[in-house]
């Protein structure tokens, strides 16, 4: 007897109770699905601005700075040819 009363008590406190939802519903699985889609494009956006920043830092850290005057450098010269005088293509056509 005491053990129907014990089950009359637990079933009066379980049907006060409302059913939990199923973890594995269409909207449940729809939520979870949007929420990994959102982690993954805040991650993505977030390290592509890093490796910009990290590309940018490493450029004004190791690029050489532009100078701010033309350095003087050495006058040019004129070329000199060895052969004076010569045509590349001939001028009188042969008889």
């Amino acid at each position: 007897m005491e053990h129907e009363e014990t089950l009359r008590a637990t079933f009066a406190k379980l049907r006060g109770e409302t059913v939990p939802q199923p973890a594995h519903g269409a909207a449940n699985v729809i939520r979870r699905g949007r929420a990994v889609r959102s982690r993954r494009r805040t991650a993505a956006v977030m390290g592509t601005a890093i490796a910009t920043a990290a590309v940018a830092a490493l450029a004004l850290a190791f690029l050489p700075s532009a100078p701010t005057t033309p350095q003087p450098g050495a006058p040019v010269r004129p070329t000199q040819t060895t052969t004076p005088g010569v045509l590349t293509t001939p001028t009188d056509s042969p008889p």
